[in-house]
């Protein structure tokens, strides 16, 4: 498949995902359906082959536009400070707990039985430490070279299981690499209460958005203020200088190195974040206050992106700024819709200076990736955002993913996460994929499969 065809095929992919994923989010939460399925595939995805060229993905098919409006984007900006006066650290929860990791296995499956509340949610490896000034100064130096493993997620089943398999995984990874730069590990819960999961994944509890707030079902807006909650409260915490801001559907398959250095972010690339495109520059423009130049804008959003904390410092707060000004704009919000808050985090970057460094290999996203690998190098993590689809001689047949049931009837195959919006995957219900479905896919599916037999009181 060439370039320009392998193009079109991701666009076309993610557009049927970003839509599901979209209406998906809004139910999950009390939200109505966010759009037409069917309306939008006929009136936009069949254009997406003749533009491919110049970010052919239209974000407005994706999300439903918001009702605010401001015709100026530096009105909206100032307008959106206004809104935030007074949301910071006095919003913060102060549930936070800490499980116990030490003497993990390498298989990352056995959990102790008995768990123990700690003063904070860094590295519960070593929590016995908490409090002792010589040992703090000890562990710190131990975690030099190595980074926070920061994941972001709401208490929705949805996001429930998909973050136990992710720590699962990664604690896994940390026992079969003790010497890797995997450091500690905290989930951001940003549902503004404790969940069932507090006494297994190291967490910090922090606020929704403020009540003048309002995400209009756009649940990715409480991101940034997650971040801004845990940077005023707990980021002096943690032992190591270097984070890592992860998703519920990230599964580490390889230990990443630390990349980051103070001067310098790495952060996965996104065809569908283009800064540089002339349509999206004059939007691009209105919310540059700094007037940063154009080479500053990277194709990134902030997950996975791996900066050190002094770097989030000075991005989190525009981010935040801008992620609700941008969701508020009406041109910008038809413009990027569900990745709206992607584009503030590039926005955000660009105008306080933090340049960001975009390493394809970061993150592989089957099914457009097949191999562990990618232009010659191990990948570090696989996205499984995207649905998989096969038919029973092994043929992809994407965007089948409405009619799952009948594509496993005919002997099919069929992956995606959406289809478990409700409750998890049950134990022996997912299979392994067809092998021309590639690694990246299989590896998924086996990392899933293995956390669920694992893992106790599966399916909470």
């Amino acid at each position: 498949m060439g370039r320009k065809s392998r193009s079109a095929f991701a666009v076309g992919v993610f557009a049927v995902s970003a839509l599901v994923t979209y209406n998906v989010a809004a139910m999950a939460h009390g939200h109505s359906t966010a759009s037409t399925l069917g309306h939008h595939m006929d009136s936009n995805i069949g254009h997406l082959e003749d533009k491919h060229d110049a970010f052919s993905f239209e974000p407005h098919v994706v999300a439903r536009a918001g009702d605010r409006r401001s015709p100026d984007g530096h009105h909206a900006v100032k307008s959106a400070r206004l809104g935030l006066a007074g949301h910071g650290r006095g919003g913060v929860s102060g549930h936070h707990r800490r499980r116990d990791d030490r003497g993990a296995a390498a298989d990352g499956v056995p959990f102790r039985k008995k768990e123990r509340r700690v003063e904070d949610a860094s590295d519960a490896a070593d929590a016995s430490s908490v409090g002792d000034v010589g040992d703090v100064v000890d562990r710190r130096a131990r975690a030099k070279g190595k980074f926070h493993v920061l994941l972001t997620a709401n208490d929705a089943p949805y996001q429930r299981w998909q973050s136990r398999v992710m720590y699962y995984q990664y604690r896994k990874l940390r026992g079969s690499f003790p010497d890797s730069a995997l450091g500690g590990f905290t989930r951001i819960l940003h549902s503004g209460r404790e969940d069932a999961l507090m006494d297994e994944i190291p967490t910090v509890v922090v606020n929704t958005l403020p009540k003048d707030v309002a995400d209009d079902g756009y649940v990715v807006l409480h991101r940034p203020y997650a971040f801004q909650q845990w940077l005023e409260t707990h980021a002096d915490k943690i032992d190591e200088e270097y984070v890592l801001m992860s998703e519920p559907d990230h599964l580490f398959i390889a230990p990443p190195p630390l990349l980051a250095t103070p001067e310098k972010a790495v952060a996965f690339p996104f065809f569908y974040i283009a800064p540089s495109d002339p349509k999206y520059r004059p939007i691009v423009e209105r919310f540059n206050e700094a007037r940063a130049p154009p080479e500053a804008f990277a194709p990134i959003g902030s997950s996975p992106a791996m900066l050190h904390v002094d770097a989030l410092r000075k991005v989190v707060p525009k981010w935040h700024e801008l992620a609700v000004a941008m969701k508020r704009d009406k041109e910008a919000n038809e413009a990027f819709g569900w990745v709206v808050e992607m584009w503030a985090y590039s926005i955000a970057s660009a105008q306080v200076g933090v340049a960001h460094e975009t390493i394809k290999h970061f993150m592989l996203q089957p099914p457009y990736d097949k191999t562990l690998r990618l232009d010659g190098k191990e990948a570090y993590i696989v996205h499984f955002t995207y649905g998989d689809d096969y038919d029973k001689n092994g043929r992809f047949t994407p965007g089948t993913n409405q009619g799952a049931a009948a594509l496993k009837r005919a002997g099919g195959w069929h992956f995606d996460k959406r289809d478990f919006t409700n409750r998890a995957p049950r134990r022996g219900e997912l299979t392994l994929p067809p092998p021309n479905a590639g690694e990246a896919i299989r590896r998924t599916i086996e990392i899933i499969v293995e956390a669920i037999d694992a893992l106790p009181n599966w399916g909470l």
